[in-house]
This record gives structure tokens, C-alpha cells and sequence, in this order.
């Protein structure tokens, strides 16, 4: 690999967790942005506030794993996950935080993006940005799936009825 092919890398790899952060770090500015009300009354379709900070925890845990079984010679869990069944899955991940109170959840989100960039550093820039990784295709879609629900409450927050959808993560 040539000095250029290093340092290209190198760039795609900060571009690439820049706007990880970017994207994380707006989604908690629209989350501290709502009104306490909204963290246990239905915020967006039948999901409270804490329903989508626990939703977005969850997959980031998923995300977490899936770079560890990598890591470690194992094919992805998140290759096998049936489609078909995603919305269930989101629906009984949420219920399954429904007890737990606003800032343990909201807590479970930040710890998970610190398990996530902890996960990240263990990878060459090769690893993380070569066409076709796997560790790419997390990425992407944690940032996709970020700005999916950034966007999203922003809308609520601007008093829109709804929200663009500009991609798919494969996370709803």
C-alpha cells in the first residue's frame, strides 16, 4: 500500500467517524430539546421519547456486537436478522425498556456510542473503510439510523406532520 492509499484511508476513516459523531451529536440535541412531558406520553406514533432513546440504544448495542463477532472470526449476527420481523423485534426491544426510567435508558445510549468508538479504535483504517467491510456497513447504518431518528423528532419539535425519509438503515 502506497503512502497515498495509507493517507486516503486514513481521511475516509476520520470522515467517516466525524459524521458518526455529527449525526449522534444532533440526535442528543433534539432528545434534550423536547419537553419533559414527551418522555413517557406518545411522542412519535405510539413511541415516547424514551421508547426511541431505548430503540436507538438497543441497535446500538446490536451494532457493538456485531463488531466483536467480527472482530473475533464469526460471521455478523446482524447478516442473519430476518427483515420480515424487524418491526416485532424494534416493538419488543422497546416494551423491554418500558420499566426502566427516562435517564437509565438515556444513559444506555451514550455508554453504548462510548462501547461502539471503543470497538471502532480496535480497527485498522483499512478494516474500517476497505469497499465492501462489514465494519463500513455498521457504521453506515448507525449514522444512517442517527439521523433517521434526529430527523424525525426534529419534525415533531417543528410541528410537522411528517418527515422525509432519505434512507434506509435496515434498523426500522
Amino acid at each position: 500500500m502506497t503512502d497515498d492509499d495509507v493517507r486516503v484511508r486514513t481521511d475516509e476513516r476520520r470522515r467517516l467517524l466525524n459524521e458518526l459523531e455529527l449525526e449522534r451529536n444532533q440526535l442528543i440535541r433534539n432528545i434534550e430539546t423536547c419537553r419533559i412531558r414527551d418522555i413517557e406520553r406518545p411522542f412519535i406514533g405510539d413511541w415516547s421519547l424514551k421508547d426511541i432513546v431505548g430503540h436507538v440504544a438497543t441497535w446500538e448495542a446490536e451494532f457493538v456486537t456485531a463488531i466483536r463477532e467480527l472482530r473475533a472470526g464469526n460471521p455478523s449476527p446482524l447478516k442473519g436478522f430476518n427483515d420480515s420481523h424487524r418491526d416485532q423485534w424494534n416493538q419488543d426491544h422497546v416494551e423491554r425498556k418500558r420499566d426502566l426510567n427516562f435517564w437509565s435508558v438515556y444513559e444506555q445510549l451514550r455508554g453504548g456510542r462510548h462501547r461502539l468508538n471503543d470497538e471502532l479504535d480496535q480497527l485498522s483504517d483499512e478494516e474500517l473503510t476497505a469497499d465492501g467491510s462489514e465494519y463500513l456497513a455498521i457504521v453506515r447504518a448507525a449514522t444512517e439510523h442517527d439521523r433517521e431518528h434526529w430527523h424525525q423528532i426534529a419534525a415533531i419539535l417543528a410541528g410537522m406532520a411528517g418527515v422525509r425519509r432519505e434512507t434506509t438503515s435496515g434498523t426500522d
